[in-house]
């Protein structure tokens, strides 16, 4: 028909698939040089796959998608997939498919195809090793699967041509057989590649999948590929059976939910936990978890009896490491209340404990601890030095989780010591890193304090982002503390915009969420940031008087920066130059015991620009606004300036 068709006004078109293709030398040859033309049909593309969907239902539909994406480009697999959703809305193989694959397979020798059926009990890729583990034949190599176009080398190992392929040879298999080949399959992968290991332990129907689910869960959790870790905690939770393994199994559930800031749920696991623990030790544990999730909510009473309820268990079990972490989150609920003394001694015994045992996370745990008791004193380069060994500590040692939230740490020390780009280097680093392993809770932190760093620094635009950034994160969370003290930082963020309306709608929402939590943590700083968005002198007075009764109780020491720094603000806005001077004496006596650089910047400010309301722009006076703004550029404190340049430039043009 070629001979004939080259001296007649005919076109010839034929059809061959790659295997057994008949176009050789030999065939070429008998054709007496007939003109010929060979065109290889590739997969189809996306767009032309979904056009073919089109004709049998609609292409936006969900099944339709998950067909486009089995078929991988072959429009006789997509024509038959979406033909069996049409009949069954299955995501079975189509039978037509499944025949197609069978017949292909029953061509080839039984060596061949019991190879090609262990192969696919791998997977769609496999290497030859795995697979000749599998057969028991060191020497079987897969020329005879490739020439048959059923398998393809990819770089050193191995590809099925199509994932239906695969899909049916695997169908082909007896139960037991596939059962048999999936627990040496979990043999072959070991505890060198522990999620491989529990897939093919479940998929054999193994008693050891739980436990190798949790051995699983547990090494991605070291890795922190934390919704990796949950998705193989939970199936490890619905094969459970016994009490013990199904608890320890929920226990890692509920620290990995907390992790990525799903906190309720977190505490619900915990309960759940306490409801199966067949011994001490797993109610130490849960007690420990119910804590650490209230801790987050802000629930600090409930956190409280929770540690009440662990604590005599660790130390009648001898749990040292569990005795270090327990006393490690009491210090962290009093930090939060601002509870200093109590903060200080927990977490001074969290560090015996760690020492006693030479335990180098709970000691770097304890050291972020005491960081934060001095934090918590207004002794912020003290505390920076705490910070600054945690973090070191923990490069060394590779502890992520505890190192991320106190780079954060170091960054306000740096920002105290008028550091402002290097603190923010260090917390935007630290929300990268957050992000990139998927610890949520800690990125509420860092994102929070990053708001805070960029107000500090007059990025507005940025500090608008990173805001929103938290609260999408922390309302879901439940974490309402950091709700409370990123709504109470957008509305400096406001103050400086002008809008003190939004600003006072901010806080409003912060104090609310700051009495459900603690007025210890935030409270004074909130009432500060109302005295500056005050609608009159009346009100402006009443928000002052309040938060100056809280710096009488138990706060953290950015309560007292914090407020002084607004109060000098308001006062100064106000034209109440005698008292901006008294809020700026205050200040620089709060940090009397420990100057600190930032401290000592902006109250020099407030009394540079109170000096310019009570006896004009003197030279000495202006002299002293140059020099201070110069320091407030260096220091990175964009926010200080608009002040001084407004006072600067009104000078100039008079």
């Amino acid at each position: 028909m070629a001979v004939a068709a080259a001296e007649s006004p005919v076109v010839l078109a034929m059809t061959s698939r790659i295997e057994g293709d008949p176009l050789d030398k030999v065939w070429r040859a008998s054709t007496h040089g007939s003109p010929l033309m060979t065109i290889d049909l590739g997969p189809l593309r996306p767009e032309e796959a979904r056009l073919l969907a089109g004709g049998f239902i609609e292409a936006s539909n969900r099944f339709a998608a998950s067909c486009i994406e089995r078929a991988e480009g072959n429009p006789l697999f997509l024509e038959q997939l979406l033909r069996n959703v049409q009949e069954s809305e299955t995501a079975s193989i189509p039978p037509t498919i499944q025949s197609l694959v069978l017949a292909r397979m029953d061509r080839l020798e039984a060596r061949d195809k019991q190879a090609l059926q262990a192969a696919s009990v791998v997977g769609k890729r496999f290497s030859l090793a795995a697979l000749r583990f599998l057969i028991d034949d060191p020497e079987y190599g897969c020329d005879e699967l490739v020439a048959c176009d059923l398998v393809r080398p990819a770089a050193s190992d191995y590809l099925f041509a199509h994932a239906l392929i695969q899909e049916g040879v695997y169908s082909s298999l007896l139960h037991s057989r596939k059962r048999e080949l999936h627990r040496k399959a979990a043999d072959w992968f070991g505890e060198q590649e522990s999620i491989l290991r529990a897939e093919h332990l479940d998929r054999a129907g193994d008693p050891q999948a739980p436990q190798a689910y949790l051995s699983a869960a547990m090494d991605q959790a070291l890795r922190s590929r934390y919704d990796v870790a949950l998705q193989l905690a939970e199936r490890g939770v619905e094969l459970a059976t016994t009490g013990a393994l199904r608890c320890a199994l929920i226990l890692l559930r509920g620290d990995l939910l907390r992790e990525l800031g799903r906190s309720q749920d977190s505490i619900t696991a915990f309960q759940e936990a306490l409801q199966l623990a067949e011994d001490e030790a797993l109610r130490c544990r849960a007690w420990m978890g119910v804590a650490a999730g209230n801790r987050v909510t802000g629930d600090f009473a409930a956190a409280m009896e929770a540690l009440s309820q662990a604590e005599p268990i660790a130390q009648r079990l001898g749990l040292v490491a569990d005795s270090s972490r327990i006393r490690h989150t009491r210090g962290n609920l009093f930090f939060a209340q601002g509870k200093v003394s109590e903060c200080h001694d927990e977490h001074q015994a969290a560090l015996a404990y760690a020492r006693q045992i030479a335990d180098p996370e709970c000691e770097a745990r304890a050291l972020s601890g005491l960081g934060d008791a001095q934090y918590a004193q207004g002794r912020m380069l003290t505390a920076l030095e705490y910070f600054s060994r945690c973090v070191e500590l923990c490069r060394r040692a590779g502890f992520v989780r505890v190192e991320i939230p106190n780079r954060v740490m170091v960054g306000h020390g740096l920002l105290y010591n008028n550091e402002l780009g290097r603190a923010l280097s260090e917390v935007q680093a630290a929300c990268e890193a957050a992000r990139k392993v998927g610890l949520v809770q800690t990125e509420i932190s860092a994102q929070e304090s990053l708001t805070f760093l960029l107000v500090m620094a007059g990025r507005y635009d940025e500090a608008e982002q990173a805001g929103a950034r938290c609260l999408s994160l922390a309302r879901p969370a439940g974490a309402r503390r950091f709700e409370s003290a990123v709504l109470y930082v957008l509305s400096t963020l406001r103050i400086a915009q002008g809008n003190l309306a939004l600003a006072r709608e901010h806080l409003a929402q912060a104090l609310e969420l700051a009495r459900q939590t603690g007025m210890g943590f935030l409270g004074a700083a909130i009432f500060g940031a109302l005295a500056y968005a005050a609608e009159g002198a009346a009100e402006r007075r009443h928000a002052l008087e309040q938060g100056e009764g809280l710096l009488r109780e138990p706060c953290v020491g950015h309560c007292h920066l914090w407020f002084y720094w607004h109060a000098i603000d308001a006062t100064l806005a106000a034209g109440e130059w005698e008292a901006a001077v008294r809020y700026a004496c205050a200040l620089e006596d709060y940090v009397r015991g420990e100057p600190l650089p930032w401290a000592g910047l902006i109250a020099a400010r407030g009394r540079a620009l109170a000096a310019v309301g009570m006896h004009g722009p003197t030279r000495a006076i202006l002299s002293e606004l140059r020099r201070l703004r110069e320091e407030v550029r260096q220091a990175g404190l964009g926010s200080a300036l608009p002040a001084i340049d407004a006072v600067l430039e009104t000078t100039v043009r008079s």
